[in-house]
């Protein structure tokens, strides 16, 4: 990926900070599996408030639906009139973003996700720090048959963000359809350990980055902190780089006024040390 939205960025700090009040973060890991029962989200908390269930929405309500149907996300069309230009659009619509209320320090962790399909639409699953170390699992709507993995770990020896630098596509697997695509359920996981990172879908297993690959500029781009999981759907018809890594911009005179993507599962298992 070759720029992090300026949106994604500011959520997810927002969130990490009110969060980090009221939740001491845990190196340990605890296992959890979730089905997204209504009481399984609760809403935006206030700085008084200490979240009692396993996630919270950072998006505003109305943007996200817990129930028999598992997590919807929506992305809905931004009001007035969209202009495009240079490969960009004017205005960004807004998209769910929940993130859990429990940090793992290492584990496995597997998604079940159904994404949109439409360019320039990203679904997205990973883990993130308050140091904002990520690890991806990223669904873009232009794109039907691959997903991509990520890895980003800032150090303050960089002289710029590493955005894509240690990114990867993967196939989406063909087992079930030869026409199975991101808009099909499949389960996606991330198998974090002190010394590689290993992504999975349905089971098998794709890619593994070590420790000592994240190396970039004689300095390692390795996640080390307590992470929480974060689940989200963003519009990136902008910046231009971003639109075009995502297939965009939405054509909003063609796409849908609100789109769905679907979290039916999340589970973490814990590692055996």
């Amino acid at each position: 990926m070759p720029f992090r939205p300026f949106f994604c960025a500011i959520v997810s700090f927002s969130l990490t900070c009110t969060l980090a009040m009221h939740i001491k973060r845990s190196s340990s890991c605890q296992s959890f599996s979730s089905t997204f029962p209504v009481s399984s989200v609760s809403s935006r908390s206030s700085s008084d408030d200490v979240p009692t269930s396993p996630f919270v929405a950072i998006s505003p309500e109305g943007s996200y639906r817990a129930g028999n149907d598992g997590l919807e996300l929506f992305l809905q069309r931004p009001d007035g009139h969209i202009t495009t230009r240079g490969g960009a659009n004017d205005k960004v619509a807004d998209g769910a973003t929940i993130n859990s209320t429990f940090t793992l320090l290492y584990g496995k962790v597997t998604y079940e996700v159904l994404s949109p399909l439409v360019a320039g639409v990203v679904t997205a699953v990973i883990l993130i720090a308050d140091e904002h170390d990520e690890i991806d699992v990223e669904l873009l709507g232009g794109d039907p048959s691959h997903w991509q993995t990520n890895v980003f770990a800032p150090s303050p020896e960089d002289k710029q963000p590493l955005w894509g630098v240690f990114s990867s596509i993967e196939d989406v697997p063909a087992a079930k359809s030869p026409d199975a695509s991101i808009n099909d359920f499949h389960k996606y996981s991330i198998d974090w350990s002190a010394d590689r990172i290993v992504w999975g879908v349905d089971g098998k297993s794709v890619r593994t980055i070590s420790r000592e690959q994240t190396r970039k500029n004689g300095t390692l781009h390795y996640p080390s902190h307590p992470a929480r999981v974060q689940l989200g759907i963003w519009d990136a018809s902008t910046p231009v780089g971003t639109a075009e890594w995502a297939k965009g911009p939405i054509e909003w005179d063609k796409a849908p006024k609100m789109m769905t993507a679907i979290i039916r599962s999340v589970e973490v298992e814990c590692p055996n040390f």
